[in-house]
C-alpha cells in the first residue's frame, strides 16, 4: 500500500522540479515564465535588454527588451517592428522571405503586434537559416519586445517552449 503513495509522491516531486521559472522584470511590473532547461545568458551590450535565455540545445534564444517611449508620445509598434527588421539587415542578415506581421488588440489587455522575420546568414562559409519571432507590446510608457531567435526548420520542442514563454507574459495588477 505504501508503494503507490511513494510513486505518486516521486511523480509529483519530479513534476514540480520541471516547472517553469517565473522571472520578473521592469521593477517587477512584468513577468514571463522560462521553461526548464533554458539557461540565463549574459546580457548583451544593449541597454534596453532585460532578459536573455538560451535554449537547452543551444540552437535558439529568447530575449526580452524594454524600449522607452518618449514622454507625451504613443508607442509605434509597426515603426518599432520596421526598425528592428532594418537593424537585422544592417547587421548583415538577409531576409529569406517576406516579413509577416499581425496586430492583436488584446494581448494581456494591451495592443500588440506579432512579427515573423525569416533570415539567412553565412557562418563559416555555410548558409544558416533561422527565424526571429517578435512580439511587441504597447505598455504605454514603453514597448516590451519579446524576441525568439530559432532555427529553421523549427523543432516541435523549441516551438512549444517559445510559445509558452510568449503566452506567459503578464503585467502585475497595480491594484486599487
Amino acid at each position: 500500500m505504501l508503494f503507490p503513495h511513494l510513486v505518486l509522491l516521486l511523480w509529483v516531486a519530479s513534476a514540480s522540479a520541471q516547472e517553469a521559472e517565473k522571472v520578473s522584470f521592469a521593477d517587477n511590473r512584468f513577468s514571463i515564465e522560462i521553461p526548464p532547461g533554458w539557461k540565463k545568458s549574459p546580457s548583451k551590450s544593449d541597454p534596453a535588454s532585460v532578459l536573455q535565455y538560451d535554449a537547452p540545445s543551444g540552437e535558439g534564444s529568447f530575449s526580452t527588451y524594454k524600449l522607452r517611449v518618449k514622454k507625451g508620445r504613443k508607442a509605434d509598434l509597426e515603426g518599432t517592428l520596421a526598425a528592428r527588421v532594418h537593424a537585422f539587415e544592417k547587421a548583415g542578415l538577409k531576409l529569406s522571405a517576406k516579413v509577416q506581421s499581425q496586430k492583436q488588440d488584446n494581448f494581456d489587455g494591451k495592443p500588440a503586434i506579432f512579427g515573423v522575420v525569416p533570415v539567412k546568414a553565412t557562418a563559416q562559409g555555410e548558409a544558416v537559416r533561422f527565424t526571429y519571432y517578435l512580439v511587441l507590446i504597447d505598455a504605454k510608457d514603453s514597448v516590451i519586445l519579446m524576441q525568439a531567435a530559432l532555427p529553421s526548420p523549427l523543432t516541435a520542442a523549441l516551438q512549444k517552449d517559445a510559445l509558452s514563454i510568449i503566452q506567459s507574459f503578464r503585467e502585475k495588477d497595480p491594484g486599487p
